[in-house]
């Protein structure tokens, strides 16, 4: 009996796989296709123009480069403006080629720190970090301390390279405001950085040899000097005058 129960219950559960088949088939076929077209478009379609636009982009990079060293300023700028605003993962590189293209070619320093300001970011990349420490240089000038300051950001406080060429700048900046003190103490911690690069350390030294050290004043005598008391030296009394002789008559 209890093998006529469960051949029982085997075809009903055919019976119902078959309807839930006959009613759903077509939607699993439709998905099937769907997943196909899929692979096949991404494979021969998107795969091959993302390819394509890839080269096509590291092809005007090298065009930039190119026109750039050969100093074609024009050319090289509308080939790094392109890549600058096409956003893909080259735009930060270009943006810093931009930036010097512009500054080299017409000594645009403005120009340069604009190209410079849509990518620059302490939370970026290595890229976008140096861009913002460009654009700092470029704007420095022109700015107060407090302003400098504001443009670096967090970027001072970086332990590695970008960091202390970051202070490098700001002791550069206070030295150049007449704040001596406190260049010479950026310029100081410099040259023991460890994460400073050697040449930050050295101009750090030559700044140290350069910069005049704070001259210290001498501290006030604390006991005032006694007052000279006026002594009265009497003069010796003048020696009596020989008393004039009398004329005698002879």
């Amino acid at each position: 009996m209890s093998d006529i129960f469960g051949e029982v219950d085997e075809s009903l559960r055919q019976d119902k796989l078959e309807g839930w088949w006959a009613r759903y088939q077509y939607f699993v076929y439709g998905a099937f296709a769907l997943v196909l077209v899929a692979v096949a478009v991404n494979e021969f379609v998107l795969i091959p123009r993302a390819n394509a636009a890839r080269a096509a982009r590291a092809l005007e990079m090298e065009k930039g480069l190119s026109e750039l060293h050969n100093g074609s300023y024009v050319a090289a700028q509308s080939a790094f403006s392109d890549l600058a605003e096409g956003g893909s993962k080259l735009a930060p590189l270009a943006a810093n080629y931009l930036a010097q293209t512009l500054y080299e070619g017409g000594g645009d320093a403005k120009g340069a720190a604009d190209a410079l300001a849509a990518i620059g970011s302490v939370e970026g990349g290595p890229y976008e970090r140096l861009a913002l420490l460009k654009k700092a240089y470029f704007l420095a000038d022109d700015q107060s301390m407090v302003e400098l300051e504001a443009t670096l950001g967090s970027l001072v406080d970086d332990e590695g390279p970008l960091g202390a060429l970051a202070r490098e700048l700001v002791a550069a900046k206070a030295f150049a405001t007449g704040d001596n003190a406190r260049a010479r103490t950026e310029f100081n911690r410099l040259r023991y950085d460890a994460a400073a690069p050697e040449g930050v350390k050295r101009r750090a030294e030559l700044a140290l040899a350069a910069i005049p050290a704070p001259v210290e004043t001498p501290a006030a005598a604390t006991d005032a000097a006694p007052e000279a008391t006026d002594t009265v030296t009497e003069a010796p009394a003048p020696a009596p005058t020989p008393a004039e002789s009398e004329e005698t008559g002879q």
